[in-house]
């Protein structure tokens, strides 16, 4: 780990949860006002982020970090958001891990989930083999992995979105999209689930990964993180994780965050 950095970063830019240092959200360094240490982020801004995009890259989606980083060898950034769930304020840390190069390369939450209602994103690729909608063992091992934590918190109402790729028409991805989606939703509820579970697919719709660049097998890895599906569980009891991971907010995966004011 270079001397700017809290945690024990490698040189590929990558953590174990265990060695990923925190700093204190009253230390951050961000102009605020009274006790909004940290901002309140542009989440479409967030949704953008991906691994291989340079420092200035990030600079320029959601500022500089918040925390005074080093000026040596700084593989690490550390920022707090704000944002409400259900009109309740709520707060967050995200970390960022660069590799040598300076290239971002692992992104962390803290705490997990940020402590909020229960969604997942989870990858296409882990759950099905490529062109198919029937869950592998892997997956399925995955999805009663997130029915125990659904059970556990309680959830009233749960949506289940399919995604795929850009690769294909558009009528056979939609098709696609909405067979995994049910898959998922019907296993959920065989592994006890007793929340109303919604399913559907957007097919292509939403990409979050572009990949302009390139062709044939080197294509469809780039676009891997397009092929997911999307667990937003809401009405039961949030999280209380005291422990750092790879979930973010709800407001990251919401699409039609913010939401409009109650009347």
């Amino acid at each position: 780990a270079a001397c700017g950095n809290l945690s024990k970063v490698s040189s590929e830019g990558t953590a174990e949860l265990e060695d990923l240092v925190w700093p204190k959200v009253d230390r951050a360094g961000f102009n605020h006002s009274g006790s909004q240490e940290g901002s309140w982020p542009n989440w479409d801004n967030v949704r953008l982020i991906e691994r291989g995009m340079n420092k200035d890259q990030l600079y320029n989606l959601i500022g500089r970090p918040h925390f005074a980083e080093g000026l040596y060898g700084v593989r690490e950034w550390d920022y707090v958001f704000h944002y409400r769930e259900n009109g309740e304020h709520k707060i967050c840390q995200y970390k960022i891990l660069f590799d040598k190069n300076y290239d971002a390369q692992s992104f962390f939450w803290y705490p997990n989930g940020c402590n909020g209602n229960s969604t997942y994103t989870l990858s296409g690729d882990t759950l099905f083999d490529f062109d198919k909608d029937q869950l592998t063992a892997d997956g399925r091992q995955v999805i009663a992995d997130v029915a125990e934590k659904l059970k556990a918190s309680n959830a009233k109402e749960v949506q289940v979105t399919g995604f795929t790729d850009r690769l294909g028409s558009e009528a056979y991805n939609l098709d696609l999209s909405k067979r995994r989606a049910a898959t998922v939703g019907a296993l959920l509820q065989q592994n006890g689930v007793a929340a109303v579970i919604t399913t559907d697919g957007l097919g292509k719709a939403q990409q979050v990964k572009a990949c302009a660049d390139e062709t044939g097998q080197a294509l469809r890895d780039c676009l891997r993180p397009n092929r997911r599906v999307e667990i937003k569980a809401s009405g039961g009891t949030a999280t209380n994780s005291t422990d750092a991971g790879l979930e973010g907010p709800s407001a990251l995966y919401d699409k039609n965050y913010p939401y409009p004011p109650k009347r």
